[in-house]
């Protein structure tokens, strides 16, 4: 069991340094577009990236899972024959709604901002949403292939074109919004020609009515799916707008950014964990396999949540003359990071307990599951700002992420029953965030939060949290 764990540990960690590269890449501009733009026009481009985030589950439709789950079940003649049928659906539907979204950049622009002067910014985003929809399938195809290092070489290159066009044009020219739209036209153009020259003798003049039925029936269910998990992380924004105006949504939207790390943490995880759940498949021996997985998963997520919550405020304040890593008119959405981070760490708890829907082919029920979810946050938004103000969005999210994980929980055991272990995941639970939260309310001095990083593993030791061959592996792998 641990060795196919070290191999998803692996993969997760080269996944990482692409994916972390790529979200890490709006971390880093952070002290550009906190220190030369002011809150309420942070606040504009927070919400045209709020539009571009909901639009992509539109687009997308579940093709890339969709892709993943069929294509790893085929012959290699029928493989290039998914590839090719999804790659051309993703090209055919993505021009369509580029189309659309471009004729009503207008009344899209009235409806995000309350603004018709700001639609040439929404004409571009179609422009951003079709090339980063048709680069989907290519990024699921080396992540099926097992071909991180090419995976992250793409993402590198995007990087690069990213934050070094935002330095430029954003950081020197001063451009502010349309120096961030220009980028990312940029960026995913790039992105998408690399990929597609990577894989061009991959894909043939090939498509399959059949296969293009599976896959359309597989992934539709992702869309609500997507939309509901879209509107958890980012209709909060155009909430905050409706009730404190941009310059809140700027100062929320610039502090959500330090939340990226446990994101990216989650979303590494996933692009290991999918291909690796389908390859070990619904076997008995998997269901002691995935509930060991959780454990790891929830210890680590929560580990780091404690040390960045630690230290949240000392990594925001890091600062080189008078550019600081946020800038000192954002510096009030620090309060909110602790929250965001929890709520990263259940959305990827809920990721860990996929495979069962996964198995049964049942993903149309996750459509109800983030539904459901996705009220629960909204509804609280409309509740909790007007009285809490930004840090209403904080509770609304981890209240949303708490009833996704149970609803999945309950619909993915029903399916395929995972040995969990309960009493090891409370456990771990209960001191990770009793320390986190104990500082994050009395702000203690900082050698007092070093203290407790290292009191937490005797804790743990104590209580018996880890077991013999686990202890074992660790020194095996120290020794090396």
């Amino acid at each position: 069991m641990l060795n196919r764990i070290k191999s998803l540990i692996n993969q997760t960690l080269v996944y990482g340094v692409g994916t972390i590269m790529t979200r890490l890449v709006t971390f880093m501009l952070l002290p550009v577009y906190t220190n030369v733009m002011e809150p309420g026009k942070y606040g504009i481009a927070a919400l045209i990236f709020t539009f571009l985030a909901f639009m992509n589950h539109a687009y997308n439709y579940g093709l890339d899972s969709a892709f993943m789950r069929f294509y790893s079940h085929e012959k290699d003649d029928d493989k290039n024959k998914v590839l090719s049928t999804a790659v051309g659906m993703a090209l055919i539907s993505s021009l369509f709604f580029s189309a659309v979204v471009f004729f009503l950049g207008k009344p899209i622009s009235e409806l995000v901002l309350s603004d018709l002067s700001y639609y040439i910014f929404f004409r571009y985003a179609a422009i951003i949403l079709f090339f980063d929809c048709i680069a989907r399938v290519p990024f699921a195809y080396l992540r099926q292939e097992g071909k991180p290092m090419v995976f992250m070489g793409v993402r590198f290159m995007n990087v690069l074109t990213t934050l070094g066009l935002n330095i430029y044009l954003v950081g020197f020219l001063k451009m502010e919004i349309s120096g961030i739209i220009y980028t990312n036209v940029v960026a995913s153009i790039i992105t998408a020609l690399i990929l597609y020259s990577i894989m061009f003798q991959k894909v043939k003049f090939i498509f399959s009515g059949e296969i293009a039925k599976k896959l359309l029936f597989f992934g539709l269910p992702f869309v609500p799916t997507g939309f509901a998990t879209a509107a958890m992380e980012m209709l909060n924004r155009k909430i905050l707008e409706k009730y404190l105006g941009f310059e809140e949504v700027g100062i929320f939207s610039a502090a959500y950014k330090l939340g990226i790390f446990m994101l990216l943490i989650s979303t590494a995880f996933y692009y290991a964990w999918q291909p690796f759940f389908l390859r070990e498949g619904n076997k008995e021996e998997s269901r002691k396999l995935f509930g060991r997985v959780m454990t790891y998963f929830v210890m680590v997520t929560l580990g780091f949540w404690m040390i960045l919550t630690l230290f949240i405020q000392n990594i925001a304040n890091i600062h080189y003359g008078d550019i600081y890593l946020l800038g000192l008119k954002f510096q009030e959405g620090v309060k909110i990071v602790p929250f965001i981070l929890l709520g990263y760490v259940f959305f990827g708890i809920n990721q860990v307990l996929l495979p069962g829907i996964y198995f049964e082919n049942k993903t149309r029920y996750l459509a109800v599951v983030a539904i459901i979810a996705a009220f629960v946050n909204v509804g609280l938004n409309f509740i909790l700002i007007p009285i809490y103000g930004i840090m209403g969005p904080g509770y609304a999210m981890i209240s949303g992420y708490i009833i996704l994980v149970c609803l999945t929980y309950i619909l993915s055991q029903k399916y395929f029953k995972v040995h969990y272990e309960y009493g090891r995941v409370l456990l771990l639970f209960v001191i990770f965030l009793t320390a986190g939260f104990g500082v994050y309310f009395t702000s203690p001095p900082f050698i007092i939060k070093v203290i407790i990083i290292i009191l937490v593993p005797i804790l743990l030791k104590i209580f018996k949290f880890f077991k013999k061959e686990e202890v074992d592996t660790l020194k095996r792998l120290i020794k090396r």
